[in-house]
């Protein structure tokens, strides 16, 4: 991820923004697999958790369609 200090111009603002969607979409996308992973357990009721995810998971979603820039 480039550093903040190399924000000198339009283009290294864009770059940093980009890196900062694909970080934020990697981590819904490690979410997802969390929650997977949660729905294949067979020893409890997990309805809290689940729903902690999908609430970070929505802001998540959010968060990306805010940092779009075209």
């Amino acid at each position: 991820m480039a550093e903040l200090k190399d924000i000198t111009n339009h283009d290294s603002i864009a770059d940093q923004i980009n890196q900062y969607h694909n970080l934020i979409s990697l981590t819904a996308d490690n979410l997802q697999d969390l929650k997977a992973r949660v729905k294949s357990l067979d020893n409890g009721d997990y309805s809290r958790e689940l729903n902690a995810i999908n609430e970070a998971q929505s802001k998540l979603y959010q968060a990306l369609k805010s940092l779009e820039l075209e």
